[in-house]
């Protein structure tokens, strides 16, 4: 369950030992839940079960999570505003296209190197009627930030709508990627697969994109 998660954006500037203590509070938090909610399903789990899994109050529990969900949805939201940011990598002048080439391929590899986590956190949401659409929603409400983040950066980028539509089929391509990645049982590369379906859109002949 504990991948090694790695990122070329991260600051290069020291922890201080406050804020190492709290990602290790996190990651233990993060850990005993989603055991326990394979155990024992994820609306069988209390916070008070997770509490006392990592020996501390309830109370405490909110200094660093303030629900469930966001225990088992946190790194999605995290590892996408992390994606956003790595579009300052790239050149002002750069296509939309290649600027999302950049942003998904980033997110593919931050996915990739969690795999075994993140199946956990799919399995239990697709198991859990409740909160099986937030999975899929988790990944769509970066939409508009994405594109917010290309309007800014990108001097090509002056259609927002376009932009937004440009977005919506890269979010897709991605969301289908990630779905066919965790449900299958082989290691599979995630990034070659996303790159498979972007290349199969990008180049389908224009008379089959359009809406019969």
């Amino acid at each position: 369950m504990n991948d090694k998660k790695s990122s070329q954006y991260e600051e290069t500037k020291p922890l201080s030992l406050r804020e190492r203590k709290k990602r290790q509070a996190q990651a233990a938090i993060e850990e005993a839940a989603l055991r326990l909610f394979q155990q024992k399903g994820y609306e069988q789990t209390s916070i008070k079960d997770i509490a006392d899994e990592v020996m501390m109050s309830a109370r405490t529990f909110f200094r660093y999570f303030a629900s469930k969900e966001e225990v088992l949805l946190g790194f999605i939201r995290t590892a996408q505003s992390e994606g956003i940011r790595s579009l300052q990598q790239v050149a002002p002048k750069a296509s939309p296209h290649a600027a999302l080439r950049v942003v998904f391929g980033y997110l593919a590899s931050q996915y990739q190197q969690q795999r075994t986590n993140l199946q956990i956190r799919y399995q239990v949401s697709m198991q859990t009627p409740s909160i099986s659409s937030l999975f899929l929603n988790t990944l769509l409400e970066s939409e508009p930030v994405i594109c917010d983040a290309l309007c800014s950066h990108l001097e090509s980028a002056t259609n927002r709508n376009e932009m937004r539509f440009l977005v919506a089929i890269y979010m897709a391509a991605f969301r289908v990627s990630v779905e066919k990645w965790l449900e299958n049982e082989e290691n599979s590369d995630l990034i070659s697969l996303l790159n498979d379906h972007l290349d199969c859109f990008l180049t389908m002949p224009l008379e089959n994109k359009r809406i019969k």
